[in-house]
């Protein structure tokens, strides 16, 4: 079985645990020990219908005992996970290097659920996704660029960079505008991923992600028929996430 093949079935899988982790962490409960249940009747759910990727669509989206509408975002992540365990297989050189990539990657996706459900991102998320972004920005492409002694210069430089300049933007915005714009966990995210992928990589992550949440916000206010002034919160955060995702597939160092 190959490395992107075998990644992206356990993507699924990690997709799904993304999703729960997110919920659990942003509800302040525990995700080590309890049982996963349905949030409407309370249920404790059975192995067929946690089986990732085809218990969704085999009950219509539902769940099996009270039929409350299950959240599409659930099934969502999963696929999106399977997508990308298998990219991380696929484009790295060793499978620990893709396992590691892939690790980072469910950790954006985790942070992009919490943040599009709830407009939160859970220190712990982001502190195990620095925590994996700094492995990978060590670990470096497997061709020996950059060179070790480099490493941890990229890195902290991009660390501060991201971070830096999201800091200054929030501290700005707030200062002209009277109130808070963006919240501190988009500073601490920013900075994560500049550690992660170094600073010549940020600016694009940052206008994919600006370009889609503009997409997604015209949307939004075409379909209610809103200004975009009235839509109130958008969810930054997650499109940070999923576009460092995309760049650190595609954007090679």
């Amino acid at each position: 079985m190959t490395p992107a093949l075998l990644l992206g079935l356990l993507g699924a899988a990690m997709g799904s645990f993304a999703a729960l982790l997110a919920e659990r962490l942003v509800k302040g409960e525990g995700f080590v020990t309890g049982r996963s249940r349905c949030r409407s009747c309370g249920t404790v759910l059975g192995a067929a219908e946690l089986v990732p990727l085809v218990s969704y669509p085999l009950q219509n989206g539902r769940c099996r005992h009270c039929q409350t509408r299950i959240p599409p975002i659930l099934w969502h992540a999963e696929i999106t996970g399977a997508l990308m365990g298998a990219a991380a297989g696929w484009i790295a050189w060793e499978p620990w290097r893709g396992l590691l990539m892939a690790g980072w990657m469910w950790s954006l996706l985790a942070l992009a659920v919490a943040d599009l459900r709830w407009f939160r991102l859970p220190f712990p998320l982001l502190a195990l996704n620095a925590a994996l972004g700094f492995a990978m920005a060590m670990a470096g492409d497997g061709l020996g660029w950059p060179s070790t002694e480099d490493r941890l210069t990229i890195a902290l430089a991009g660390a501060a960079a991201g971070g830096g300049a999201f800091w200054l933007v929030r501290a700005v915005y707030a200062r002209l505008a009277g109130r808070q714009g963006m919240g501190l966990g988009d500073v601490l995210l920013a900075a994560a991923l500049g550690l992660a992928l170094g600073i010549p990589r940020l600016p694009l992550v940052v206008l994919l992600a600006a370009l889609s949440a503009l997409a997604v916000a015209v949307l939004r206010a075409l379909v209610k028929g809103r200004s975009l002034r009235r839509l109130g919160r958008v969810p930054f955060g997650a499109a940070l996430a999923l576009a460092a995702a995309l760049v650190a597939v595609f954007v090679p160092y």
